[in-house]
């Protein structure tokens, strides 16, 4: 009983090193991820609204571009009638061209705003998941040095009494096995029917095999 003891508190004692140990550099690692997580979740909630700022200022370019063809086809229509209102009608597509040269280049940017942002979310992204791989391995490693460091102090402290143990234990459960083999033999031995029954077929093969050789003499004669 006394060994049993000594084992389970000599576990118990190099689980709670072990964790102790681990706590820190886990916890610090958990609270990396679940900042880089959130910080994620945060860019990628900005990217979606600039990719709708983006929409609209796509939509903004092709409205000026239907502008200009209105007015040009305005312009030509009263050219003829009135050609004063002509010339503000294509004073208000000049207008609307100027306009469009600044909507294409601010889109143009804000398209390439997008495309930086969208790959720093997914290079964060890829991080959070490597880090996150790593720290699983971590958990790994740190489990099966856990195992291996129990074990070696068990070898060292007490591999002779569990040996002995061991042994002891071997040796009872090698006597059970010959009691039990000898109860077992013992048992088909005195078996009376089983007996009867073999002494009955072995007469019958006896019977055989004398008429067998009776046959075989009356033949030759």
């Amino acid at each position: 009983m006394n060994l049993f003891k000594r084992i389970v508190t000599t576990v118990h004692s190099g689980v709670d090193r072990t964790v102790a140990s681990m706590e820190n550099h886990e916890a610090i690692v958990d609270a990396a991820l679940k900042e880089s997580r959130e910080a994620v979740v945060r860019a990628k909630a900005r990217l979606s609204r600039l990719e709708k700022d983006g929409k609209r200022q796509h939509n903004r370019v092709t409205e000026l571009t239907s502008e200009i063809e209105l007015w040009a086809e305005r312009a030509v229509a009263c050219a003829e009638s009135d050609r004063q209102k002509a010339l503000a009608c294509l004073q208000r597509k000049k207008q609307r061209e100027t306009s469009l040269i600044a909507a294409r280049e601010q889109l143009e940017e804000h398209e390439k705003i997008i495309k930086r942002v969208r790959g720093s979310i997914d290079e964060s992204a890829n991080r959070v998941e490597a880090l996150q791989q790593q720290r699983n391995q971590m958990r790994s490693r740190e489990a099966a040095a856990q195992a291996g460091s129990i074990v070696y102090t068990l070898d060292g402290r007490m591999g002779d009494d569990v040996e002995n143990a061991i042994e002891r234990w071997e040796v009872k459960v090698g006597q059970s096995e010959i009691l039990h083999d000898s109860h077992l033999s013992t048992d088909l031995s005195n078996d009376d029917l089983a007996e009867g029954f073999n002494t009955a077929e072995e007469n019958e093969r006896l019977e055989a095999e004398l008429d067998e050789l009776l046959t075989q003499g009356s033949d030759k004669k």
